[in-house]
């Protein structure tokens, strides 16, 4: 009785095991430009052509999209739906969650005379402005400018330099790609910098921000910026995380693992 019970429980350990180590993998018809998941979990993937493909957790494909060129700033925001910006023609708009129906609106050249960046907030939206290195916020519906702010303390002058804004938690986060993560109040005042070169993207869990170097995720809490890491098993260009899915982010290749970030 006692030999059936242990190979009962090494069964079990051997199912669980395998069980951890699920993987997924499927290939994109181009190279991937950027990658990213939005607050159920599900990723986004934004290829070189133009095409924004999403996908759910298991890898099945839920929908896409084809622009003529690939988003300057791509959201994906709340599940809901999903945001994206175009530098070249000034416009912005948003994608439903099952990628069947795209808007668009145009940015009024009042806000800015030369937009850099554009990412939502709440029925407003945030940007930088290249003319003057500022950062401003809209009003309700994005009808005018409510506040503006110069980021006199940027080391560049290049605004290329700055790749990619994103709101989260009431704060704004601007990636500047030599020194690493500006940090700015709803009011767009200058809080800190998260220094780190070279950083391609970054991303949210709960109360965590998130970016990889090397083999390696970093995560930084928010409010007490207590930072811990976690090894990841694939050398790739992006990896994001859900609850319970690592998406490993290849040139044109992802794989999906079980995967538990805490």
């Amino acid at each position: 009785m006692k030999i059936v019970l242990l190979l009962l429980v090494c069964q079990i350990d051997f199912v669980q095991i395998h069980a951890q180590e699920k993987k997924i993998t499927f290939e994109t018809p181009a190279e991937i430009q950027w990658a990213g998941v939005d607050r159920p979990g599900d990723l986004f993937l934004i290829l070189k052509t133009g095409e924004v493909l999403k996908y759910d957790k298991e890898g099945k494909k839920i929908g896409s999209h084809t622009f003529k060129t690939a988003p300057t700033l791509f959201d994906p925001m709340d599940g809901v739906q999903s945001f994206y910006y175009m530098a070249d023609g000034d416009h912005y708009g948003n994608i439903t969650s099952d990628m069947s129906e795209v808007t668009q609106y145009p940015l009024d050249p009042s806000f800015a005379i030369s937009p850099w960046l554009v990412c939502p907030s709440l029925h407003e939206l945030w940007m930088m402005d290249s003319s003057d290195f500022s950062i401003k916020k809209t009003k309700l519906k994005s009808t005018s400018i409510s506040l503006e702010s110069t980021v006199i303390h940027l080391p560049s002058k290049n605004i290329k330099d700055y790749i990619y804004m994103r709101e989260y938690q009431n704060y704004l986060f601007l990636l500047d790609k030599n020194v690493g993560i500006h940090v700015y109040s709803g009011l767009g005042k200058f809080i800190k910098t998260f220094e780190q070169r070279d950083l391609a993207y970054f991303n949210f869990l709960g109360e965590e921000i998130y970016f990889m170097k090397g083999r390696q995720l970093i995560f930084i809490d928010l409010f007490s910026d207590e930072t811990r890491t976690l090894a990841i098993p694939i050398s790739c260009k992006f990896a994001l995380l859900n609850d319970d899915r690592l998406y490993s982010v290849e040139a044109n290749r992802v794989t999906i693992t079980d995967f538990k970030p805490y």
